[in-house]
């Protein structure tokens, strides 16, 4: 028994949970370059109260219309990238969605804008 390679024995594997996101099939395939993505780690939304969702979109799409990718529309792209731009509690929540919960861009920012700074903060 203790020869047997260790993936032989009876295990329980949970499954990867997919995402909440439905990426938009795309005609290319298309690669993110390094200094472009680390643009988005840069500006990341961490879900603290004293930070604005807003504001992080307004830069966010910023970040997203300098670049163009081909035959690839922006939409995909924003929703490729977004959850790279969140950290902490904000990426928390985003993992925490059912999956196929968001399948636009304009989902995606009002769940998240709802999230962060619902009607009752105003």
């Amino acid at each position: 028994m203790d020869d047997e390679p260790m993936w032989a024995a009876d295990r329980v594997v949970a499954p990867t949970p997919s995402s909440a996101i439905t990426i938009p099939e795309t005609k290319n395939e298309f690669t993110i370059k390094g200094n472009h993505l680390s643009l988005f780690k840069g500006n990341q939304f961490d879900g603290r109260i004293k930070t604005n969702p807003h504001k992080h979109i307004r830069e966010f799409l910023g970040i997203c219309d300098m670049f163009k990718y081909r035959d690839t529309k922006n939409e995909a792209v924003r929703l490729m990238m977004f959850p790279l731009s969140l950290t902490g509690e904000a990426k928390t929540w985003l993992d925490e969605l059912n999956e196929g919960t968001i399948e636009t861009w304009d989902e995606l920012r009002t769940t998240f804008i709802t999230q962060f700074f619902p009607p009752s903060s105003f």
